[in-house]
């Protein structure tokens, strides 16, 4: 039996599929009951960002930082810079970004080095978001 020490883009691609259907399908009640179509909209742009990383595309990992950003600008907007409301969410966007910036930079396959470069970039982003959110909630 073989064990890999790293994951694949591609495996994170299938996962992030995998939580973007999640998205889609459970956020596409919440506008029946009178509320943004954040969490469907969110859900499409993960499959889509999954679909291209699947692909081989580094698009993929621009589509996905570009959903996050989004995600942050409509939280803010949503509820202001309140720390705890970002928190819940932002947490979990943040956190798969850095995954997928990681298996970027640690994969094995012929990704150039700007865009290793742009994945630790992004990784740092997404770090920095999470740790302002718990400054933000803290004090």
């Amino acid at each position: 039996m073989s064990y890999r020490r790293w994951t694949s883009p591609s495996e994170t691609a299938e996962w992030l599929i995998l939580v973007g259907a999640a998205f889609a399908v459970l956020g596409g009640w919440i506008p029946w009951m009178g509320h943004a179509p954040y969490y469907f909209v969110a859900g499409v742009a993960l499959i889509g960002s999954g679909t291209l990383m699947l692909w081989s595309r580094s698009a993929g990992l621009w589509w996905y930082f570009l959903m996050f950003v989004a995600a942050l600008i409509w939280s803010v907007f949503k509820v202001g810079l309140n720390g705890w409301s970002l928190l819940q969410r932002l947490f979990v966007l943040g956190l798969l970004g850095i995954g997928i910036s990681i298996t970027f930079v640690t994969s094995q396959s012929a990704i150039g080095r700007p865009l290793r470069v742009a994945a630790i970039v992004m990784a740092i982003v997404y770090g920095l978001a999470i740790g302002s959110m718990f400054l933000s909630a803290v004090f």
